[in-house]
């Protein structure tokens, strides 16, 4: 049976710096390893479980999940306050874990979550947003030219953001500006068929491993 709300063990040992990898900071510091930042106890177990997922935490899981947010923008910043604060420092699943892989139907890459701590809400909304803000290199672009759909759709993306900062923002091509307009987060999933797809042939699974829904 799932348990939520227990102590993390030890990370794995930290790998080096990688584009697709996620280690959080010292921000991230969670009830277990300060316990007096929360008055000394953990939130409280979610009230609902997903039917499908019931390991996952609920605001994560798509089928429970009624959070959306822009994944353009920081979760901090998007996401309703009284949601973030209450949710931020939950477990992201219920036993702990050190180590997460995110894919998406919406995106080629992968996202490592590897945390010296047990991995909470906002350490996965944090690496969702932090991966798509990377820069799009030139590897990459050799094959979304490849596809004249594909290079409209990463322009439009980036003129319209573009105007949307006024022109001030990053004018760089971003992971981001290759979803077009399907940034909108609905939750996690699983699909064991897309996750063997993503894996490079004789690499190491993650186990877990999971399936960031979005949607325009």
């Amino acid at each position: 049976m799932a348990h939520w709300g227990q102590p993390p063990w030890s990370a794995p040992p930290y790998p080096q710096h990688h584009p697709h990898v996620y280690i959080p900071g010292p921000q991230y510091a969670n009830w277990w390893t300060h316990p007096e930042a929360y008055g000394g106890r953990p939130n409280p177990p979610p009230s609902v479980r997903s039917k499908q997922y019931p390991n996952l935490n609920p605001i994560l899981a798509a089928d429970t999940t009624l959070l959306r947010f822009d994944i353009k923008r920081k979760p901090r910043t998007e996401i309703l306050a009284s949601t973030y604060y209450s949710n931020r420092n939950s477990p992201a699943r219920a036993s702990p874990f050190t180590h997460m892989r995110l894919i998406s139907k919406s995106f080629p890459w992968t996202i490592d979550i590897v945390s010296p701590d047990n991995i909470t809400c906002e350490v996965v909304w944090d690496a969702l947003y932090s991966a798509l803000q990377q820069p799009i290199v030139d590897s990459e672009w050799g094959f979304i030219v490849r596809d004249g759909e594909m290079k409209e759709t990463v322009e439009k993306a980036v003129k319209k953001r573009l105007t949307a900062d006024g022109g001030k923002g990053d004018k760089h091509y971003k992971r981001i500006d290759f979803l077009g307009d399907e940034t909108i987060f609905k939750g996690l999933e699983k699909d064991d068929e897309l996750e063997k797809a993503m894996v490079l042939p004789l690499s190491q699974g993650v186990t877990e491993t999971w399936v960031v829904k979005l949607s325009s």
